[in-house]
């Protein structure tokens, strides 16, 4: 990812009054796809749960793997494993009609330290509700240390992203009423961890075209009610965003419901 280069000269305030001065540089070539799925976003209307799960199971058994297990690969795992349960969340609108997947991918953003850089990347996982806890952690540890994997674009993706800014989201937003391009547009479902970066809760900016996205804060220890007394338990922050054209609020409390005992049970990581 190529950094941004400030022009040499740097750059009086308007009309010639002295002021702060300032350099000016091109925003970069490869933030326009986050550009661009911010401007699809925007006409997206969001329904948001904010929960925090008691994963003190959870933490006992990853101490005792016998693999490294982080709390994002265990997340996504029973993440995918809740949409395998509710299929109907596993979808994108795709014009008048909903675009349902028949495999689970799940996909997480992740930051990769590259030559000195810090490189925002997305990676998915594929068949998550099938891969272990910690096949899944070894992947997101792969893609933050390592070089970024070319994404691969199609003939129609590529010609689209050599327009103009106002006709590429133009044409884009037409692209995707068409099924079998939507289809291509990656995994329905993405996970976002904040957790390395602040305590507590987190929103995520939607993203296009993301259905359900997961924001994982960090795990601390927090005042619970067990049995009548109040106890610390490591709690699970997160953010749960819904895209209602997809969604509607019953599926989505029904769908956060099963995440919340397939999490709280540490369920994943019972499996061989």
């Amino acid at each position: 990812m190529a950094e941004a280069r400030p022009d040499t000269r740097l750059v009086a305030s308007a009309g010639g009054h002295e002021g702060p001065a300032y350099a000016l540089s091109r925003v970069p070539k490869n933030r326009q796809p986050v550009l661009d799925r911010l401007a699809g976003a925007s006409r997206r209307f969001q329904v948001h749960a904010l929960v925090e799960y008691d994963v003190s199971l959870a933490k006992a058994r990853m101490i005792e793997a016998d693999r490294h297990v982080s709390w994002t690969g265990f997340l996504i795992a029973t993440l995918a494993r809740a949409v395998a349960l509710h299929p109907e969340v596993n979808a994108r609108k795709a014009g008048n009609r909903i675009l349902t997947f028949d495999r689970v991918d799940i996909g997480a953003t992740v930051e990769r330290q590259w030559q000195g850089l810090a490189v925002l990347d997305i990676v998915t996982i594929p068949d998550a509700d099938r891969t272990s806890c910690s096949d899944i952690s070894e992947l997101l540890h792969q893609a933050k240390h390592s070089a970024a994997q070319p994404h691969r674009l199609s003939r129609l993706a590529t010609q689209l992203w050599r327009l103009p800014g106002p006709l590429r989201r133009t044409a884009f937003r037409m692209a995707a009423m068409r099924p079998r391009v939507a289809a291509t547009f990656g995994p329905a479902v993405g996970v976002t961890s904040l957790g390395m970066f602040s305590s507590g809760w987190g929103w995520a900016i939607p993203l296009a075209p993301l259905t359900v996205i997961a924001t994982v804060g960090e795990v601390a220890d927090r005042p619970v009610v067990r049995d009548g007394r109040i106890v610390a338990r490591p709690m699970l922050p997160l953010t749960l965003s819904f895209d209602h054209a997809v969604i509607d609020g019953a599926p989505a409390a029904r769908f956060t419901a099963t995440l919340r005992t397939l999490t709280e049970t540490a369920s994943a990581l019972e499996e061989p």
